[in-house]
Protein backbone atom coordinates (compact mmCIF):
# COMPACT_ATOMS: atom_id res chain seq x y z
CA UNK A 1 0.00 0.00 0.00
CA UNK A 2 1.26 3.34 -1.03
CA UNK A 3 1.22 6.79 1.32
CA UNK A 4 -1.62 7.98 -1.17
CA UNK A 5 -3.36 4.72 -0.87
CA UNK A 6 -3.62 5.02 2.66
CA UNK A 7 -3.90 8.32 3.28
CA UNK A 8 -7.40 7.27 0.86
CA UNK A 9 -8.28 4.30 3.14
CA UNK A 10 -11.45 4.22 5.00
CA UNK A 11 -8.92 3.75 8.48
CA UNK A 12 -7.82 7.88 7.78
CA UNK A 13 -12.09 9.17 6.62
CA UNK A 14 -11.77 11.44 9.82
CA UNK A 15 -7.96 12.74 9.40
CA UNK A 16 -8.61 13.09 5.93
CA UNK A 17 -11.87 15.34 6.28
CA UNK A 18 -9.87 17.40 9.39
CA UNK A 19 -6.96 18.11 7.10
CA UNK A 20 -9.22 19.21 4.17
CA UNK A 21 -11.35 21.65 6.25
CA UNK A 22 -8.13 22.98 7.30
CA UNK A 23 -6.93 24.07 4.17
CA UNK A 24 -10.62 24.83 2.90
CA UNK A 25 -10.09 27.35 6.15
CA UNK A 26 -6.85 28.61 5.10
CA UNK A 27 -7.62 29.62 1.76
CA UNK A 28 -11.19 31.22 3.29
CA UNK A 29 -8.78 33.31 5.66
CA UNK A 30 -6.29 33.95 2.49
CA UNK A 31 -9.68 35.15 0.46
CA UNK A 32 -10.97 37.63 2.82
CA UNK A 33 -7.43 38.58 4.09
CA UNK A 34 -6.97 39.26 -0.02
CA UNK A 35 -10.76 41.45 -0.07
CA UNK A 36 -9.58 43.25 3.19
CA UNK A 37 -6.02 44.19 2.17
CA UNK A 38 -7.02 45.39 -1.40
CA UNK A 39 -10.41 47.05 -0.71
CA UNK A 40 -10.79 48.66 2.82
CA UNK A 41 -6.67 49.04 3.46
CA UNK A 42 -5.56 49.92 -0.22
CA UNK A 43 -2.69 47.51 0.44
CA UNK A 44 -1.38 45.89 -2.48
CA UNK A 45 0.75 43.83 -0.79
CA UNK A 46 -1.38 42.16 1.02
CA UNK A 47 -1.41 39.69 -1.84
CA UNK A 48 1.65 38.22 -0.35
CA UNK A 49 -0.40 37.53 2.90
CA UNK A 50 -2.72 35.89 0.51
CA UNK A 51 -0.03 33.92 -1.79
CA UNK A 52 1.22 32.33 1.77
CA UNK A 53 -1.64 30.80 3.22
CA UNK A 54 -2.92 29.59 0.20
CA UNK A 55 0.56 27.99 -1.03
CA UNK A 56 0.62 26.69 2.43
CA UNK A 57 -3.00 25.69 2.53
CA UNK A 58 -1.97 23.36 -0.89
CA UNK A 59 0.64 21.49 0.83
CA UNK A 60 -1.37 20.59 3.64
CA UNK A 61 -4.03 19.76 1.99
CA UNK A 62 -2.14 17.97 -0.94
CA UNK A 63 1.05 16.17 0.63
CA UNK A 64 -0.61 16.56 4.29
CA UNK A 65 2.89 18.61 4.85
CA UNK A 66 4.17 18.78 8.73
CA UNK A 67 6.03 21.07 7.68
CA UNK A 68 3.90 23.02 5.94
CA UNK A 69 1.55 23.22 9.21
CA UNK A 70 4.24 24.54 11.54
CA UNK A 71 4.89 26.83 8.94
CA UNK A 72 1.48 28.34 9.18
CA UNK A 73 1.46 28.42 13.11
CA UNK A 74 4.42 30.24 12.97
CA UNK A 75 2.89 32.47 10.39
CA UNK A 76 -0.10 33.00 12.48
CA UNK A 77 1.98 34.08 15.59
CA UNK A 78 3.45 36.51 13.37
CA UNK A 79 0.44 37.79 11.92
CA UNK A 80 -1.83 37.68 15.42
CA UNK A 81 1.19 40.04 16.88
CA UNK A 82 1.39 42.22 13.53
CA UNK A 83 -2.47 42.66 13.68
CA UNK A 84 -2.76 43.46 17.27
CA UNK A 85 0.23 46.07 17.14
CA UNK A 86 -1.23 47.48 14.28
CA UNK A 87 -4.43 47.79 15.66
CA UNK A 88 -4.47 47.58 19.47
CA UNK A 89 -6.84 44.47 19.24
CA UNK A 90 -6.15 41.37 19.37
CA UNK A 91 -7.04 39.83 16.14
CA UNK A 92 -5.77 37.51 13.22
CA UNK A 93 -6.39 34.53 15.64
CA UNK A 94 -8.29 32.58 13.27
CA UNK A 95 -4.82 31.32 11.46
CA UNK A 96 -3.59 30.11 14.54
CA UNK A 97 -6.96 27.90 14.73
CA UNK A 98 -6.56 26.23 11.62
CA UNK A 99 -3.10 26.03 11.72
CA UNK A 100 -2.92 24.32 15.32
CA UNK A 101 -5.80 21.87 13.93
CA UNK A 102 -3.53 21.29 10.79
CA UNK A 103 -0.77 20.54 12.83
CA UNK A 104 -2.58 17.86 15.32
CA UNK A 105 -3.94 16.09 12.12
CA UNK A 106 -0.69 16.40 10.20
CA UNK A 107 1.23 15.04 12.63
CA UNK A 108 -1.93 11.89 12.88
CA UNK A 109 -1.49 11.18 9.95
CA UNK A 110 2.16 10.58 9.36
CA UNK A 111 2.67 8.53 13.14
CA UNK A 112 -0.62 6.26 11.52
CA UNK A 113 1.84 5.89 8.27
CA UNK A 114 4.67 5.14 9.72
CA UNK A 115 2.95 2.39 11.91
CA UNK A 116 1.23 0.96 8.25
CA UNK A 117 4.93 0.82 7.54
CA UNK A 118 5.81 -1.68 10.25
CA UNK A 119 2.31 -3.59 9.94
CA UNK A 120 3.37 -3.64 5.90
CA UNK A 121 6.65 -4.93 6.86
CA UNK A 122 5.74 -7.90 9.10
CA UNK A 123 3.09 -8.58 6.81
CA UNK A 124 6.01 -9.08 4.30
CA UNK A 125 8.36 -10.98 6.63
CA UNK A 126 10.81 -8.10 5.90
CA UNK A 127 10.95 -6.79 9.20
CA UNK A 128 14.44 -7.26 10.78
CA UNK A 129 15.43 -7.56 14.74
CA UNK A 130 19.15 -6.93 15.54
CA UNK A 131 19.89 -9.99 17.46
CA UNK A 132 22.46 -7.94 19.38
CA UNK A 133 19.86 -6.58 21.47
CA UNK A 134 19.10 -9.66 22.97
CA UNK A 135 22.50 -9.76 24.47
CA UNK A 136 21.92 -7.11 26.79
Amino acid sequence: MTRREFYKSDEMAQVRKNIRVCAISAYVIAALSLLVNLLLLDNPTGILDSITMVVLGLLIQLLQSRVAAILLAIYGVVNMIAVTIMTGKFGGWWIMVVAIWAVVYTFKFHKAWKEEKELQKFRDGTYRVDPDSFNE
